[in-house]
């Protein structure tokens, strides 16, 4: 029934045997094989478990159950079992290198690195499975020297492991040589054009060549064997809004949300394109609901800076500014205040109408300054105009082109002082006639 393909008739007799016999490990082995083939992984790991402590000194079936743990991302539990592999066998090489796949995937670089040389003192020959697995931890630790060597001894051991070209055509990029990576990630996904994760990286060494036009279609080949993948639909979007599409960028960020409606960062990719487009009204409802995301990360400490001030310059753009304030305010609570992020605050403040909120943060700005930002003087004698306080402008328009005499913003605020003084000198009253 299994080598038929009928999974479940196959379950249905094994089960039956097992019912007779409970303790049989080659049979809860097999039964493990169904499920596992079945998709239902969980319950295979439990099978082989129990397979394993009925046999402990069977290695397929210890190595089966190590193998199920690996797959579900139980790193603990898959090192316990492969443990107890290189117990009954100290020199099995794969292992040796599942060991140091486990405590790398799990962040104990160091002990996957002590690992490696325990495998290399276990077995009479070096491994290229354990010098690539090694490699791995390395490049996840930035040490691309160190995980070259390896990677190239590796390919000398053993051409043909699988990922080898591509882990090197990673540590080429890392460390600036694009065109051979760009080499060895073409040859790989030529032998293997189906491969996914050859693809990916292939994409991201064109685009980062400037190679648009070619990381484009590598990347529709990539959607062609994947059509629901929300990360290439994505990337599809963001190398069309570089070559200046932005209405097709536009239905594929549309595809991504419907696919994924939490993904992180759609709506502020969306109200950014929809603004560009022109389509204000979408692009407001976007803005909003990546506003409220936001504020929901914020109130769990999960916020990134650079995403909230880049809402935040959009909210302004689409006269949003009390919700701006909000973002603008949580950023510069974090911590040693960037005077960029000040000096958006303080534009935020007076666009939502709280003018003396942005007074205050325009004078913190000179304070940091040394008392010479143009904008925050502008800012400070607009303030000053709007609340009848003439003196105090001309002060600082005074101030202001004293540091830039040819500022046309200060000329302006100077011309309307002096207008509006005419007119008080002059009589005039509001709806009275003008000339």
């Amino acid at each position: 029934m299994f080598e038929r393909g009928r999974w479940a008739e196959a379950e249905v007799e094994l089960r039956q045997a097992l019912a007779i016999q409970p303790d049989h490990p080659e049979w809860l082995f097999n039964l493990g094989i169904v499920l596992e083939s079945g998709g239902r992984d969980l319950q295979a790991r439990d099978v082989f478990e129990r397979a394993a402590d009925l046999a402990p000194d069977q290695i397929e079936l210890v190595a089966s159950a190590a193998m199920a743990c690996a797959r579900l991302g139980e790193s603990d539990r898959a090192l316990h079992w492969l443990d107890r592999v290189l117990k009954i066998d100290p020199a099995n090489e794969d292992a040796h290198a599942r060991r140091i796949e486990m405590l790398a995937s799990k962040g104990s670089h160091d002990e996957a690195e002590t690992a490696f040389y325990l495998a290399e003192l276990s077995m009479d020959q070096p491994s290229g499975l354990c010098l690539l697995e090694v490699s791995v931890s390395l490049i996840a630790r930035g040490q691309y020297r160190r995980a070259g060597w390896c990677l190239r001894e590796a390919m000398r051991l053993e051409p043909g492991l699988p990922r080898i070209r591509l882990r090197l055509a990673e540590v080429h990029a890392s460390t600036g040589q694009t065109e051979r990576a760009l080499q060895l990630c073409g040859r790989e996904v030529r032998e293997d054009p189906a491969n996914l994760e050859a693809l990916s990286l292939y994409a991201s060494l064109l685009e980062k060549a400037g190679r648009l036009i070619e990381a484009i279609e590598v990347v529709r080949r990539m959607l062609d064997f994947d059509p629901a993948s929300v990360s290439g639909h994505e990337r599809f979007a963001r190398l069309l809004i570089q070559l200046g599409h932005d209405e097709q960028a536009l239905v594929e960020l549309q595809l991504v949300r419907k696919l994924d409606p939490e993904h992180q960062g759609i709506d502020l990719a969306l109200g950014e394109i929809q603004w560009r487009l022109e389509h204000h009204g979408l692009a407001r409802i976007s803005l909003q609901r990546a506003y409220e995301r936001c504020c929901d990360q914020i109130a769990t400490m999960d916020a990134d800076v650079a995403e909230l001030v880049r809402l935040a310059t959009l909210l302004l753009k689409a006269d949003l500014s009390s919700e701006a304030v909000v973002l603008l305010e949580s950023v510069c609570e974090q911590g040693d205040v960037e005077l960029e992020h000040l000096l958006l605050l303080a534009r935020a403040r007076y666009s939502s109408g709280d003018c003396r909120g942005g007074m205050i943060l325009s004078r913190r700005v000179l304070r940091r300054t040394g008392g010479r930002c143009i904008m925050s003087i502008h800012n400070l004698a607009m303030g000053a105009m709007e609340r009848g306080r003439d003196r105090i402008a001309r002060a600082w328009i005074r101030r202001g082109l004293e540091l830039s005499p040819s500022d046309q913003g200060l000329r302006r605020i100077r011309l309307r002082l002096w207008l509006r003084r005419m007119k008080q000198m002059c009589g005039f009253r509001a709806g009275g006639t003008r000339t």
